[in-house]
């Protein structure tokens, strides 16, 4: 039967009964669908009306997104075949996505940026040592001009610390600019695995609604394949005209390359998912099936205001967005303090000791018969030294007024961010909510018409065979039966996929 698929749109979500549906986003104004079994749109975080075409897969660069995931081709032997299920596709690509890796590590390096904050508070230890040697002649004029003529080896070493105890709240703010650091990254590790969830459920949703559409296309092949084959013998007999025969035969024509088209869509589908999952066998896997949760549940969903309310109280992005605005705030009082004089404590011990090789006075040897051991006077020639040094900037050539003005601009830069984001939440919800009312009408909509569509084909079939109608009748009976069954299952794939959605943009969804 030669009918047009329809497209589901999750979170815009009105089915289309149209021969094709334009695609916001695809590079050219108007675009059109091929006719092929339901199609789910995808959408990005930032823009909740941004959609990629039919078989695309939702990017997230940066911060959001699901980014690659390591090749996960070996986990199945060659032959053998694994059955995944939602929860599997959800937990393989969380822990192989790079985006997720690198959230980690950089929540790591937020951690030693954190350690060594706190550990400017901390005063230094250094130790060193040395040893010079040194060859010549030395003039000394003590009671005469003297020259002597040595070779003598020297040994020192110092171990020194220092400590500061006032650097104009420059340590303070470093260490609580790099705590609210290490926080933005976290929060910004689980909303990108929340986009992550939502992308990995929609994909998979995608071909658990393809493989509904060819089940109802080989079910509706199956009908025409019959009835063609009653065709054939009642038209052998005289009973039927041969034209009935002949439409027979090219409406079961149609309805073998609609169920080719879904075939190819279901296999193009699961290609999309393997590839997220970086699986390169997909013969070796198969997608296990699932129930379709389509009930309403007004009494989550059917309050938009206490929706928008949950978004702003739940949604992480808009507290990262609050912690940046009070990183950005810490950093300006970092700066501040090159304003302020810097204050420091510091102490050493300091020791040194010489060994003469050679002594020549006026020619005459004058190297005495003993001297003191070199291990000895690093023992004894010891001194310590304890000191409190200030240093105040009077005047840095404009260094601390420009970072300050920098800081500043930044900090404001952060709450048109935060604004932008509270702004975008309400938006996305009030949207989401939308076309929840939209998907709950839908379903009823088309619950009433599967019931009709049913049992009008029953009538005009049961008629039909008793030859009071006509094959047009019969065949379009059929094909308002079909529709009806594909708008009642994408219906209800669309009815899950809005409450996903609203879970997503009030900040609820969890894997």
């Amino acid at each position: 039967m030669n009918m047009n698929m329809k497209s589901i749109v999750p979170f815009l979500a009105i089915i289309s009964l149209n021969t094709g549906r334009s695609l916001a986003g695809s590079g050219v104004p108007g675009d059109k669908i091929p006719a092929h079994s339901g199609s789910i749109t995808h959408y990005s975080d930032n823009n909740y009306s941004d959609k990629v075409n039919a078989g695309s897969i939702l990017n997230f660069r940066g911060q959001a997104g699901l980014g690659h995931v390591t090749d996960l081709g070996g986990m199945a032997d060659s032959g053998a075949v694994k059955t995944l299920s939602l929860q599997d596709c959800l937990d393989m690509a969380l822990a192989k996505s790079t985006t997720v890796l690198k959230g980690n590590n950089d929540i790591a390096i937020a951690g030693t940026q954190v350690l060594a904050a706190y550990g400017q508070y901390l005063p230094n230890v250094v130790a060193s040592g040395g040893y010079n040697y040194d060859k010549g002649n030395n003039f000394f004029s003590s009671t005469g001009i003297d020259l002597a003529k040595q070779g003598r080896s020297q040994y020192n070493y110092q171990l020194t610390s220092s400590v500061n105890i006032f650097t104009g709240y420059y340590n303070y703010s470093s260490w609580k600019a790099s705590k609210l650091n290490q926080q933005i990254s976290g929060l910004s590790l689980d909303r990108a695995k929340q986009q992550i969830e939502l992308d990995i459920t929609q994909s998979y949703l995608q071909v658990i609604l393809d493989k509904k559409i060819v089940d109802l296309d080989s079910n509706n092949l199956v009908t025409s394949l019959k009835r063609e084959e009653q065709l054939t013998m009642l038209t052998g007999i005289g009973r039927r005209a041969m034209t009935d025969l002949y439409q027979q035969q090219a409406q079961t024509s149609s309805d073998k390359l609609l169920l080719i088209n879904a075939k190819s869509q279901l296999q193009n589908d699961k290609i999309i998912l393997f590839q997220k999952l970086r699986i390169d066998s997909s013969e070796n896997y198969e997608l296990a099936d699932m129930n379709i949760d389509d009930n309403a549940d007004v009494l989550r969903y059917g309050n938009r205001d206490a929706l928008v309310q949950e978004g702003l109280h739940d949604r992480i992005d808009l507290r990262t967005a609050e912690l940046n605005v009070q990183f950005s705030d810490w950093n300006i009082k970092k700066y501040k303090s090159g304003y302020l004089p810097v204050v420091s404590v510091s102490g050493g011990l300091y020791n040194n000791g010489a060994w003469f090789n050679s002594l020549n006075v006026n020619g005459v040897d004058a190297l005495p018969p003993s001297q003191t051991s070199v291990f000895s006077q690093l023992y004894r020639n010891s001194y310590g030294l304890l000191g409190v040094n200030a240093t105040w900037n009077i005047f840095d050539k404009y260094y601390t007024r420009s970072n300050v003005a920098a800081a500043k601009i930044v900090a404001d830069n952060a709450r048109i961010d935060r604004e932008d984001t509270r702004i975008s939440i309400v938006t996305s919800i009030k949207m989401a909510h939308n076309d929840y009312v939209n998907a709950v009408q839908q379903m009823e909509t088309v619950g009433k018409g599967l019931i009709a569509a049913q049992k009008a084909y029953e009538a005009v079939n049961g008629r039909y065979r008793e030859g009071a109608t006509d094959f047009i009748t019969e065949s379009n009976s059929q094909q308002v039966l079909l529709q009806a069954q594909q708008s009642s299952i994408q219906a209800s794939v669309n009815m899950m996929l809005q409450k996903k959605a609203i879970d997503f943009f009030t900040g609820s969804i969890s894997n």
